[in-house]
This record gives C-alpha cells, structure tokens and sequence, in this order.
C-alpha cells in the first residue's frame, strides 16, 4: 500500500486515524489468532512428547547402573564412554564449579584486605543515573555542571496509540 497523503483537515486527519485504530485492532487480532494457534500446537506436541519423555527417563535410569557395574568394562581402554546400540553411553565430567564456605560478603572482605587477592576481585564503579538526576537540583548542582554533568531533557516525540472505547468488554489476560 503507498504511503497516504499527509491531511490538510481535521476531517482528513480523523479519517487516517480511524484507519490507524482499524489497522490496530486487525493486527491485535492476528497476533491473538497466531498465539492460539501456538498455544494449540504446543500443547499437541506436549501431549506427544510427554510419553516418550517419560519412557527416555525410565530407559536411562535402568542403563545407568547397568553401564556402572557390567558396560564401562565394553568401553575400549582409556575411555569412558562407546558407541553401542546406536547411542553413545559413558560418563564424562562434570563442568567445575566454586565452593565458597560461609558467607561470600565474609570472604570477598578478607581477600580485598590481600594485596596478593586484589586480581581475584571484581570491582566496578558507575554512575547510579537516577540519584544523580535528583542530585542536579540540589546542593552539588553547580560542582556536577563544572564536572559536565547536566540534564538533556528529552524532545517531544510524536505516537499515535489506539484507543480502547469506553464500555466495552476485553477479555481477562
């Protein structure tokens, strides 16, 4: 569709709105048929795959204690995990992770105490923006502007919103 003309009238303005809110309400349509749908597809592959999910759990927790005991001997020497019956089954180890004892606070105030610590230790610092806004009309106003510091205030911003009416049901979300 070409771009419409701008309006020259309140009249011709009122009718591009009344196409906007139109236009609007077509596409919350589209968006609320497209999630139906969604929502009806997902729940038809839920119920698919619900099943076989549970039989893939039941099937691993009988191989696990199978391949502990009588499989890892299969395994070729040095390894810890084959190919067999189509699948790959082994062990593998775990992604390491750390284990701090007692409160993290207590720890992190020893170490930044350590010179030798210092690299350990994350430290940023960055302007908290909304304290500083309030700050510009306070008593360090004029210290903030000499450091540059001051408030852009922001430019009006044209939007076009559809409104709803006045009366009329919507559905509970």
């Amino acid at each position: 569709m070409s771009k419409p003309r701008t309006p020259r009238t309140v009249a011709q303005a009122t009718e591009l709105l009344g196409r906007y809110a139109e236009r609007s309400a077509a596409l919350a349509g589209i968006e609320a048929a497209r999630n139906l749908e969604l929502g009806r597809i997902n729940a038809a592959a839920d119920a698919e795959a619900g099943p076989l999910i549970a039989e893939l759990d039941g099937l691993q927790a009988s191989l696990q204690p199978w391949w502990a005991t009588a499989g890892q001997a299969l395994a070729p020497k040095g390894r810890k995990s084959m190919e067999l019956g189509g699948c790959m089954i082994g062990s593998r180890k775990g992604k390491a992770s750390l284990t701090i004892v007692g409160p993290e606070e207590d720890v992190v105030s020893v170490l930044s105490g350590l010179r030798w610590a210092k690299p350990l230790l994350r430290v940023k610092t960055s302007f908290n923006r909304s304290v500083v806004m309030s700050s510009l009309d306070g008593k360090h106003k004029l210290a903030l502007a000499e450091l540059g510091i001051t408030r852009t205030e922001g430019d009006d911003q044209f939007f076009i919103e559809a409104v709803e009416q006045a009366g009329t049901q919507k559905p509970r979300s």
